[in-house]
């Protein structure tokens, strides 16, 4: 299933409600979908206690300062800054080729976001 369509559904149902930790894997750029995490709570109250994710996502970067080219490239997916980013280098998987690992909490603006509004 396509990786947007997955996240959409499992927090479109009741197991939404439990999900603590997301791991986004490869094959490719696992960043590019994070966009699915706009909105994903946007029908319950904005006030409503609820556990936002952990998401664990990872990547591969070229650049000089790979930590900060991938996290660059989150924030451009989420449309927003993750704060206290974990970033680890997993790798090296060809010559000045890093994969990495960059772990966050789903910001909330994100997770509550207006969709129809905010993109």
């Amino acid at each position: 299933m396509d990786g947007r369509r997955f996240i959409k559904a499992m927090y479109a149902s009741d197991k939404g409600q439990s999900i603590t930790q997301v791991v986004m894997n490869l094959p490719n750029e696992a960043a590019e979908f994070l966009d699915a995490f706009r909105g994903i709570y946007k029908e319950r109250p904005k006030d409503a206690e609820c556990t936002l994710p952990m998401i664990h996502v990872y990547g591969f970067s070229k650049a000089q300062d790979p930590e900060f080219d991938f996290h660059e490239r989150i924030r451009i997916a989420l449309l927003e800054v993750a704060v206290n980013v974990e970033m680890r280098r997993v790798r090296l998987v060809a010559p000045g080729k890093w994969m990495l690992c960059a772990s966050f909490v789903l910001p909330r603006s994100v997770a509550f976001a207006n969709t129809a509004i905010d993109t």
